[in-house]
C-alpha cells in the first residue's frame, strides 16, 4: 500500500493531537514501516531520509501498563523498530537518521538509583546520531553528566549551554549520508533549566537564549549542508520561534512538553516533531529531498506496543539492571490505606495527600512553624496497598536536602503568591504545605493563616523547604533573604523512609490547606 503524506506549505499550522486521538494513519504508519514497499514509486535523481526520533524517556527502559491496562513502551521494543526500520533502508538505498530530544535520564527507580548508566548502555548499543541535553540530564549533578558523555558512543550536541563564555558541548555536527546529502544536526535546550534544575548542580552554568543561538550559527550551518535539523529540549512554544526567526532551518525534533504529534507541527514551511515521552512512540519522519529542498514528507507515531517482538540483546541488558535493582529494592518498607496522590497533574495545581505528607514530615523534622515543599519534587503516586523500596525511590528520586530559614509574614505572602502565579505546568514550582493555609480568590490569595491564626505581616515565622528551593529553584529567589539559614545533610526520601518503617499503615487526608473559591 501507499504511504501517507503531508504538503509541505508556508506557515500552516497543523492541530497537535494528544495520544489517544492518534487515528488510523498511525496504524497504517506502522504497517508500512515493516513492508518491503518503496518509499517513492519512482525512483529520481532525488534523496530518500528517514529520520527516527525519541524524546523525554525519562529512564523508562521497561515495558509498563498503559491507562487501557496493555503493556506499552520498552526498550527492547524500541530497539526492534530502529533496528528493523534502519535494515529496510539499508536495503532500498534510503537513509536514516536517529535522534534523540533530551530528558534521557529520571523518571524511574532504575534510572534513579544507577544515575543514568543503564539508559546509557541502551543508547550506546542503538548508537543513535545525535542527541541533545534536556534539564533532567542535570539532576545527578555536572560530574555525572560528564562521566555520561565521555561514555557515549555517539555526539552529544548542545549550542547554548555554557560556562563563562565557553560552550560546554558541541554545537552542531555534520552528517554525510552518503550520495550527495549532508544534514547538519544543531541541539538547543531550554533556557528555563537555569530554573528547573537544582542550583547547586548547574553553579557556574548559563543557558543562553536557543533563538539567539540558531541565528547566530544559522548561515554558517546552511551554507555547509543540505538539511538543517534542530534538535531541541525546548518545548513546542520555543519550537515555533525557531521556526519563525531562524533562516534555513527544515526540521525541529523537538522534546520537553511531552506532546504526541501524529502528523508534523507546520510553522513558516518548517516541520516540528515530538513523540510525547516514556517511549510510548517512535517518531518516524520520512523525506523526499531535491537538492537542497525538501519536496514530500510522510511520517508520524509508532505506538510501541506489546505485539512487537523484543530484541535480545537489549532485553537481557535491562534485565541485568533489574536483577540488580530488585535486590535492593524489593523490600517492603511500609503500607498506605489509601492512594497516595503526586502525579504532575494534580500536585502541581492542587493540595494533595501525599503532598501534606511529605511537607508535614519536613515541618516535624525541623521543629519548624511551617514547611513548604515544591510540588516537581515528589515525582509520582502510590496505590493503595504495600510499600516498597522501589516505589519510594520513584516517587522521591532526588536526594534532596533539609533546609531551614525565618522569613516575615509579608514575605511569606511574596512566597505563596509566586507558587500560585505559576499555575499548573513544567515547573513543578506550585508549593504542598504545612502548618499553613489559604484560599485561592480571583484577585489572589486570602485568609492567609500559620496554624489557624491569620498571618501576621510583621512577624517573623520559621520555615522548612527543601535545598533546590533554598538555591533559588523555580524562581524562589526570597529565601535568600531571610534569617538564620542552615541548609542540613538530610534527605527528605529518608524521613520518609523511617515514617513509614514506624508505622503500621498510613492514610494522610486532604485537610483544605490549599483552597480555591469556586
Amino acid at each position: 500500500m501507499d504511504p501517507v503524506f503531508f504538503p509541505v506549505k508556508k506557515r500552516r499550522q497543523t492541530e497537535v493531537f494528544p495520544a489517544r486521538l492518534l487515528s488510523l494513519f498511525t496504524l497504517l504508519l506502522f504497517l508500512f514501516s515493516c513492508s518491503s514497499l518503496p518509499l517513492y514509486s519512482r525512483p529520481g535523481d532525488t534523496e530518500h531520509l528517514t529520520i527516527l526520533y525519541l524524546n523525554d524517556l525519562h529512564g523508562q527502559l521497561e515495558p509498563f501498563r498503559s491507562e487501557e491496562g496493555k503493556m506499552v513502551g520498552g526498550a527492547a521494543r524500541l530497539a526492534t523498530l530502529v533496528n528493523r526500520i534502519r535494515e529496510e533502508n539499508r536495503r532500498l538505498g534510503r537513509h536514516t537518521l536517529f535522534l534523540v530530544a533530551g530528558d534521557l535520564f529520571l523518571g524511574s527507580s532504575l534510572s534513579a538509583l544507577f544515575k543514568g548508566e543503564a539508559e546509557l548502555k541502551f543508547l550506546n548499543r542503538l548508537r543513535p546520531d545525535a542527541m541533545t541535553l534536556g534539564n533532567h540530564e542535570f539532576d545527578f549533578g555536572m560530574g555525572v553528566l560528564q562521566e555520561r558523555v565521555q561514555e557515549a558512543m555517539f555526539p552529544v550536541v548542545n549550542a547554548n549551554t555554557y560556562k563563562g563564555r565557553e560552550r560546554l558541548f558541541p554545537p552542531v555536527i555534520f552528517k554525510d549520508m552518503g550520495g550527495r546529502l549532508r544534514v547538519a544536526i544543531l541541539g538547543l535546550i531550554t533556557p528555563d533549566t537555569a530554573q528547573l534544575a537544582h542550583p547547586g548542580k548547574i553553579a557556574g552554568i548559563t543557558f543562553s537564549d536557543p533563538v539567539a543561538e540558531g541565528n547566530n550559527l544559522a548561515s554558517e550551518i546552511r551554507r555547509k549542508s543540505d538539511i538543517f535539523v534542530a534538535l531541541t529540549h525546548t518545548g513546542v512554544e520555543i519550537d515555533k520561534k525557531l521556526a519563525q526567526d531562524v533562516p534555513g532551518l527544515d526540521v525541529i525534533i523537538g522534546g520537553h512538553d511531552h506532546i504526541a504529534m501524529p502528523e508534523p507541527l507546520v510553522v513558516n514551511g518548517v516541520l516540528i516533531c515530538q513523540a510525547q515521552f516514556r517511549g510510548l512512540f517512535l517518531g518516524r519522519l520520512d523525506l523526499r529531498i531535491d537538492g537542497k529542498k525538501v519536496v514530500k514528507v510522510g511520517g508520524g507515531l509508532i505506538p510501541v506496543t506489546e505485539e512487537l517482538p523484543e530484541d535480545k540483546e537489549i532485553k537481557e541488558m535491562v534485565a541485568s539492571f533489574r536483577t540488580k535493582l530488585d535486590q535492593k529494592l524489593k523490600e517492603v518498607v511500609g503500607r498506605t490505606g489509601v492512594p497516595l496522590v503526586g502525579e504532575a497533574e494534580k500536585i502541581r495545581k492542587m493540595e494533595t495527600n501525599l503532598g501534606n505528607l511529605v511537607a508535614d514530615l519536613m515541618r516535624t523534622a525541623t521543629h519548624t512553624e511551617i514547611a513548604l515543599v515544591n510540588g516537581g519534587s515528589i515525582r509520582g503516586s502510590l496505590e493503595k496497598g504495600p510499600i516498597t523500596l522501589e516505589d519510594v525511590w520513584r516517587v522521591l528520586p532526588y536526594d534532596t536536602q533539609l533546609a531551614q530559614v525565618e522569613l516575615t509574614g509579608s514575605q511569606i505572602a511574596e512566597v505563596l503568591n509566586h507558587s500560585i502565579s505559576l499555575g499548573p505546568g513544567l515547573t513543578g514550582g506550585f508549593l504542598q504545605v504545612s502548618g499553613v493555609s489559604f484560599t485561592i480568590g480571583k484577585s489572589g490569595l486570602e485568609d492567609i493563616r500559620v496554624q489557624g491564626k491569620p498571618l501576621q505581616r510583621e512577624r517573623y515565622y520559621s520555615i522548612a523547604i527543601t535545598d533546590f528551593m533554598f538555591a533559588g529553584g523555580d524562581g524562589y529567589g526570597h529565601f535568600q533573604k531571610g534569617k538564620n539559614p542552615l541548609v542540613q545533610p538530610f534527605l527528605i526520601r529518608d524521613f520518609f523512609l523511617d515514617y513509614l518503617k514506624e508505622n503500621k499503615e498510613i492514610s494522610p487526608a486532604l485537610e483544605g490547606r490549599i483552597r480555591r473559591q469556586p
